[in-house]
């Protein structure tokens, strides 16, 4: 059996093996879609998030449970924002590993592992990026949540907003009014969302084994309703109004030049100089904010 790292093994310095037994019927499906992950280079990593965790003789007791916890929320926010919530419930698995990494628990709530800060909360991990053709070992902010609901209620934020410089939706292609089924959704997020290649047979699987698409709801017109919590509106209000405010002073710092440090991101660069990520993004020539310690930037 071919085993994967988790992100709670690259999160935690102890490694964590979790026994999973498969009956005939499950290794048949997981045969059909092609788990196997063939190494090789990934694509560049275009979002705020980290590499997609890999599936590892996961527990069917520890799926189980998270599922039970953030089902109702996932259908919830899912169908607020035209999304698919067994596409979300499944990522969230893979992401966390069953909700066992160190990221995904109490206090940090980080199913998805998005980089930077949440209403100014973070907390920083060693990570592992896959660039220039090897791995890569970096110390990263990651968002810091109180709660499940925020950590679904962000991610689904991050789906419908995200926007790099052709200021496209860069997630369009994973909503339900854009798709035939789930099937589309998890391989327009391959390559995009995560740098896995076979991110999306993981997910397919996922949804296939854990019957995921009962949380789905009919596709319908989307319309943007208000979550029942206080920090992702203020998140929201907070993003807008720093856009806003690096739109109006971002011609103060032309030519000026940037070194990156440790923990740096493209939104906390962009927020420092009064400019906007996509402005950054195109003066330097970049196709995804992926950035590295001592790369230089013209503001």
């Amino acid at each position: 059996m071919v085993e994967y790292l988790t992100r709670s093994e690259r999160h935690q310095k102890k490694q964590v093996t979790f026994k999973y037994r498969f009956d005939s019927k499950k290794a048949l499906s997981m045969a059909g879609v092609g788990l196997i992950c063939t190494p090789g280079i990934m694509a560049a990593m275009p979002t705020q998030t980290v590499q997609a965790a890999e599936l590892q003789n996961q527990s069917v007791d520890s799926t189980a449970s998270l599922i039970n916890q953030i089902g109702a929320a996932a259908t919830q926010i899912a169908q607020q924002n035209d999304l698919y919530a067994s596409v979300m419930i499944a990522q969230a698995i893979l992401e966390s590993g069953n909700g066992s990494s160190v990221l995904a628990q109490a206090p940090y709530y980080n199913l998805f592992g998005v980089k930077g800060a949440y209403n100014g909360q973070s907390v920083t991990f060693p990570t592992q990026e896959y660039l220039n053709g090897q791995w890569v070992t970096m110390n990263e902010p990651f968002r810091q949540y109180s709660s499940y609901w925020e950590s679904l209620a962000d991610h689904a934020y991050v789906l419908r907003s995200t926007s790099f410089a052709t200021e496209m939706p860069h997630y369009a292609g994973a909503w339900k009014s854009n798709t035939n089924s789930y099937l589309d959704a998890t391989a327009y997020l391959t390559g995009r969302y995560a740098t896995d290649p076979t991110y999306n047979q993981k997910l397919n699987y996922l949804i296939s084994a854990y019957n995921l698409t009962q949380y789905d709801t009919p596709a319908s017109g989307y319309v943007q309703t208000s979550y029942d919590t206080t920090a992702q509106t203020t998140s929201s209000e907070n993003q807008v109004s720093q856009q806003e405010t690096a739109v109006a002073s971002q011609n103060n710092v032309a030519g000026t030049t940037y070194t990156v440090v440790s923990g740096d991101t493209l939104w906390d660069i962009a927020a420092k100089y009064g400019t906007t990520v996509d402005q950054l993004m195109a003066n330097n020539g970049l196709s995804s904010d992926v950035i590295m310690v001592g790369q230089q930037l013209n503001i």
